[in-house]
């Protein structure tokens, strides 16, 4: 199963005498998030052996871009594979303790930020879940439905080169 998910960067507002604390946006959030969303699933998998379910290996692929907004604000677009036997399904956006939350909660760990001091700072764009089972009749359109969504992550126009970020990146897949 893929996931397309957006993730921003909070905006922030120093008057002077702010007591809240600031995002963590030193290099490589991707990774502290990537890291952030392994312990959760791997938490996950733990509390459904305690309650004798069946579990999945379901490793995590990752593929992101970055892009900067016109107004020079940066942001994310990722896509997140797993193993659809282990998560098929997204979850309310209420708990904590589905897929949907478990990737939001992340995102906010990577920052070292709440969810309650900085809301909407994850989107789960309209469609953003797609299942891949080859044995499906509707594979083939499903998967192209996939690329094209993921081609949307390569487009140029805004994207920053020079600067020694990078802009595009992917878990490595061991054959």
């Amino acid at each position: 199963m893929a996931v397309r998910v957006d993730l921003h960067y909070p905006k922030i507002v120093d008057s002077g005498d702010n007591i809240c604390c600031f995002p963590n946006l030193e290099p490589g959030v991707i990774s502290r998030m990537r890291e952030s969303l392994r312990a959760k699933l791997e938490a996950d998998r733990t509390r459904k052996v305690r309650e004798d379910k069946r579990i999945y290996r379901c490793p995590l692929f990752i593929i992101w871009a970055k892009e900067y907004s016109e107004s020079g604000k940066c942001h994310y677009h990722i896509c997140l594979l797993f193993n659809k036997d282990a998560y098929y399904h997204l979850g309310d956006y209420d708990q904590d303790d589905n897929l949907r939350g478990m990737i939001t909660g992340a995102w906010y760990s990577a920052l070292r930020l709440e969810r309650d001091d900085h809301p909407g700072l994850v989107h789960f764009p309209e469609n953003c879940k797609y299942v891949l089972d080859t044995n499906s009749t509707d594979f083939q359109q499903n998967y192209q439905a996939l690329l094209t969504r993921l081609d949307y992550l390569t487009k140029v126009e805004s994207k920053v080169f020079g600067e020694g970020d990078r802009n595009f990146g992917c878990s490595q897949i061991e054959l």
